[in-house]
């Protein structure tokens, strides 16, 4: 359905407040979880981190009380609004949002995707199936964590790489090539390796608000998927809720409500746009 000549100026002129607020809360949600993140992934003593928080014995890492609040804060909000904490909360999806800003190459900047995304992005449910094995089979014991100088101390890294623990290198590489890996694709860790976001994907399927799409005013135009962070069609599974697509459509055609609101919207689905289209 043809939309009227003056809306997509009006859309482009539109003063756009989602992602500021977004952001301010990403930035206060890192400075509240990051230490944790960067002692987890580098001087966790157990072989699967951020899972056996409250019975460590490493009493500076911050996991031992913030691993309730953040358990009960994801289940909740997975509950009410998917995967909105991989957007708004998430330290890592934060992280990758900061590497987002290094100049690409242009081929990076707004990749295509073929056949092979669609299996790759199996890989995260895979993950998240080693990480549930991991944990019961792993997580009995405890080892010796890995000492530092300081809790933020990159000499961190190092010690944990001559240590002789493999689940230590397992995840020196898993921290060191989700961030070389993110200054080439954004969001490349939610988007096919994170455990917790293929989780919090089925959330996105039965959360009590969603991302609705108007076919009526949908164009089809392909600017989301195409300039999305996770290069995702707004209301799938992948879709992290960030809000850019709200703001973004140039016909005003993607908001957020209730799920099971019915005025001739429907939720984002990868029919009508290809993440092949650009």
């Amino acid at each position: 359905m043809a939309g009227q000549p003056g809306e997509k100026v009006s859309g482009e002129k539109k003063k756009r407040i989602i992602a500021p607020i977004r952001q301010v809360v990403q930035l206060g949600a890192l400075g509240l979880t990051g230490q944790w993140l960067w002692i987890g992934s580098l001087r966790c003593p157990y072989g699967i981190p951020f899972m056996s928080c409250t019975h460590c014995p490493m009493r500076v890492c911050p996991g031992r009380w913030l691993q309730p609040w953040v358990i009960g804060f994801i289940g909740l909000s997975s509950a009410l609004a998917g995967r909105v904490f991989c957007g708004w909360a998430c330290p890592m999806g934060a992280i990758q949002d900061l590497l987002a800003r290094v100049p690409k190459l242009r081929a990076l900047s707004r990749p295509r995707f073929g056949r092979w995304d669609r299996w790759l992005k199996g890989l995260k449910y895979i993950v998240l199936v080693l990480t549930v094995w991991g944990f019961y089979a792993l997580n009995k014991r405890f080892s010796v964590p890995v000492r530092a100088h300081g809790d933020w101390s990159l000499d961190a890294i190092r010690v944990a790489w001559l240590t002789s623990d493999v689940y230590s290198h397992i995840r020196v590489i898993v921290l060191v090539s989700g961030v070389v890996l993110a200054l080439a694709l954004t969001r490349i860790w939610c988007r096919y390796l994170c455990p917790l976001g293929a989780l919090l994907s089925l959330g996105n399927k039965i959360s009590l608000w969603h991302l609705h799409r108007d076919m009526d005013k949908c164009s089809g135009c392909g600017k989301y998927p195409r300039e999305c962070r996770t290069y995702t069609t707004p209301g799938t599974s992948d879709c992290v809720i960030c809000g850019d697509c709200i703001e973004g459509c140039p016909r005003h055609a993607i908001s957020f409500g209730l799920r099971w609101r019915r005025n001739k919207e429907r939720s984002g689905g990868e029919v009508a746009i290809s993440e092949q289209k650009t």
